[in-house]
């Protein structure tokens, strides 16, 4: 008989404390198993951030390859709409087609090294192409795609793993439009990679706040590293957005031009960064080597 491995999602999932504690919890126990059926029960579930599917995808993806089977069960309509816009559901066999009404979602899906053109595509019509996005020069835009792929490229190199997943949700609401883009891998922690490039023994927080100084990089010799985030936090201090890196124990978010060291009880096997840009911002943003004298530069 199957051994059955019951993963509860909770009755609302978003990208705070407890969702990514519950998140690393699943992945932790995931990293166990083999051979079994994995029943992923949404009946408590009435909400979702969409852009969440990119972590619990990863996680899903990893146990199909250590020959699980995955059952996803008792999906709410206004959840399995969610799930069926940005085609989560498609990649674990769950059929259902809702129309695309609104393009509140950006598609569930994963990329790897010798996919920068189609990475870069992609992120120009499903991130840049929805409605409400900040308007920047095309020389601005270009730099944000290279600094999105760089997320992907340092997730595969630093962490070790073929994939970096990812999703993202569109949030209409009159008081706060925005949209939140999430990129996963299940390889390496930064904390593993900066404490074993400095012989030291930082914490979870602690090593993200190094990998984020400009200038820091695991990387040996002279080729540039990092997390390549320099530009997509300056844009997030001007658009007064959000940046979220969790890694092991660590949990840091960028804020309101804050960073705040949360960390985690739950480690997390890898690494998730979650981007949160504000829509309908009225700033046009350009390089700052592009024109001079003029606020609405990075």
């Amino acid at each position: 008989m199957t051994d059955i491995f019951h993963v509860p999602i909770p009755q609302s999932l978003k990208g705070d404390s407890d969702g990514y504690s519950f998140l690393s919890w699943v992945a932790g126990n995931a990293i166990f198993l083999s051979n079994q059926q994995i029943v992923v029960d949404f009946e408590a579930c009435s909400f979702i951030e969409g852009n969440l599917c990119a972590v619990l995808g990863n996680i899903l993806e990893s146990l199909i390859e250590r020959n699980n089977t995955i059952n996803i069960e008792n999906v709410r309509i206004q959840v399995l709409r969610v799930l069926a816009r940005n085609k989560f559901l498609d990649v674990f066999g769950y059929r259902y087609h809702t129309p695309k009404y609104f393009s509140t979602s950006i598609e569930y899906k994963k990329f790897n090294l010798q996919e920068e053109t189609a990475a870069k595509n992609f992120f120009d019509s499903e991130l840049f192409g929805k409605d409400g996005m900040p308007q920047m020069s095309d020389a601005a835009k270009k730099a944000i795609l290279r600094n999105i792929f760089e997320i992907c490229v340092n997730a595969i190199t630093h962490a070790g793993c073929e994939f970096v997943f990812c999703c993202g949700q569109v949030f209409i609401a009159k008081q706060n439009p925005r949209v939140k883009i999430t990129f996963v891998d299940l390889g390496n922690t930064i904390r593993a990679n900066v404490n074993n490039h400095l012989k030291a023994s930082l914490n979870g927080n602690e090593a993200i706040n190094w990998a984020l100084k400009e200038g820091n990089t695991t990387k040996a010799g002279s080729e540039p590293g990092g997390l390549g985030l320099k530009l997509l936090q300056d844009l997030i201090y001007y658009n007064k957005g959000k940046l979220q890196i969790i890694s092991g124990n660590g949990f840091i978010e960028i804020h309101d031009r804050k960073i705040l060291n949360i960390g985690q009880e739950v480690d997390f096997p890898g690494t998730i960064v979650t981007l949160e840009i504000k829509l309908e911002d009225p700033t046009f943003y350009r390089l700052s080597t592009e024109i001079q004298n003029t606020t609405n530069i990075f």
